[in-house]
């Protein structure tokens, strides 16, 4: 079923309905979810289309139980395709829809969507029902897509772990629901903060650095390679540039800086910069149960000061790798010390002695916790490339001079063996542990 209704402006709601049913049994085991839909897979309203994955038209929970998010995340997903083939930016909402027939409650149902973390249905914001037979509407996403640009959706939905036979009001009810994704068109070219706004609302982190970039002229100049002049440091005023990065355009914090601190998993941080997937970069700057019982807090957070007992602002001090007499130790990771080839000197095989203290670090207060989901795969840069004016191999005792003592500042990072990832192998080189590493000299 498409409903295509065309209003001033050129704005355009698409209703693509997706039926989820849910029926409860009188048995334990008999937990029955099917999802059902009566479209062909591509549907579309002039130039915007919404395309489904052949494979996955259904989402099957057959004789299933209420499940650990962990089994809940490894169910196949119901995939569709967002993709504007128009001329012009459009923004969108994805809803889910519950509908009146309804009598299985929303808080005994997790949805997942793309890898966010699961949350019970009853918890998301709550949007605007496009149907006129549902009864409550939930936001799956805000988004949007420049000209040609698509967004694929991936949707697990499954009975929560705390859900019995006994629980109340479970047997015998049905759920049954609807995803819903209105779009329209924008009638101007959108600034990147608004770009920001329609993707992660006005009042996102990301989106409020964005807004704060300077049009005064203050900022650097960006060359066409994407390079910044590395002109000398703003000692008086700070404020937001930008410049692009493996991503797309990277906002960075800049000189005397007094706004970009942040508070999470009860530690102080101070936010570097967005990256262009829209993640934010930030650098520790203190234990916030250690500093907080300070009396002079202030004077620690503004000027990283560390008495001659404790290190408030860093985590340790140490060496950065056991040796400098070879190529290999300038690596974050690094190859076999004497190899007779550039790429054997620095593949990354062995952990560096920094990164060990960083990886233990991140063991004790971030793995396993409910802050480790927020954590993004975004890279960190161990640029390995050669200086223009170098004349070393980069192997042994050659030496050599590499990229980050050139007089000229960069985001981009232009080896992918030197692009620190966890799990993404497409940029990066999916050889960390754990998403966390080291700052450049650039930032």
């Amino acid at each position: 079923m498409l409903t295509n209704i065309k209003y001033k402006r050129l704005a355009i709601t698409l209703l693509i309905l997706i039926g989820f049913f849910l029926i409860i049994g009188g048995s334990y085991a008999l937990w029955v979810v099917r999802l059902s839909q009566e479209m062909a897979n591509v549907i579309a309203t002039d130039c915007f289309n919404v395309s489904f994955k052949e494979e996955n038209e259904t989402i099957k929970l057959e004789n299933t139980y209420p499940m650990y998010d962990e089994d809940g995340k490894k169910l196949t997903p119901y995939t569709f395709t967002i993709t504007n083939h128009c001329e012009a930016y459009a923004s969108y909402e994805v809803q889910l829809e519950i509908l009146n027939t309804s009598t299985l409650k929303e808080e005994y149902l997790k949805i997942q969507v793309d890898e966010k973390s699961p949350v019970l249905i009853n918890t998301l914001d709550q949007g605007k029902e496009q149907l006129t037979n549902s009864k409550v509407a939930y936001i799956l996403d805000s988004n949007a897509l420049d000209k040609n640009e698509e967004k694929t959706y991936n949707i697990r939905i499954w009975l929560d772990e705390n859900v019995t036979t006994e629980t109340e009001g479970v047997q015998g009810s049905t759920w049954s629901a609807k995803v819903t994704i209105s779009a329209k068109y924008i009638d101007h070219i959108p600034s990147d903060y608004e770009k920001c706004v329609s993707k992660y609302g006005e009042g996102s982190a990301n989106c409020q650095i964005i807004a704060q970039v300077d049009e005064t002229g203050k900022c650097p100049v960006v060359n066409e390679d994407g390079t910044i002049d590395n002109d000398s440091s703003e000692t008086i005023s700070g404020y937001v540039c930008s410049a692009p990065d493996d991503y797309g355009t990277s906002y960075y914090f800049r000189g005397n800086v007094e706004n970009n601190w942040v508070k999470f998993a009860n530690i102080y941080w101070r936010i570097i910069r967005v990256n262009g997937d829209n993640s934010i970069r930030m650098i520790y700057a203190g234990d916030a149960s250690l500093i907080d019982t300070l009396p002079n807090k202030e004077e620690v957070l503004k000027n990283e000061y560390d008495d001659s007992s404790t290190d408030y602002t860093q985590i340790s001090a140490g060496k950065y790798n056991p040796s400098y007499d070879d190529n290999a130790y300038v690596g974050y990771m690094y190859g076999t010390p004497g190899s007779a080839t550039y790429e054997d000197t620095h593949a990354n095989k062995n952990d560096s002695t920094i990164k060990k203290v960083v990886d233990e670090w991140y063991e004790s207060h971030l793995k396993d916790t409910e802050y480790e989901t927020y954590l993004s795969d975004t890279l960190f840069c161990n640029d390995r490339s050669f200086n223009e004016s170098n004349t070393g191999t980069g192997i042994g005792t050659s030496q050599t001079e590499y990229r980050p003592s050139s007089g000229y500042k960069t985001y981009k990072c232009s080896q992918q063996n030197d692009r620190f990832t966890v799990v993404d192998e497409k940029i990066g080189n999916g050889a960390l542990t754990y998403p966390i590493g080291l700052i450049t000299r650039d930032e």
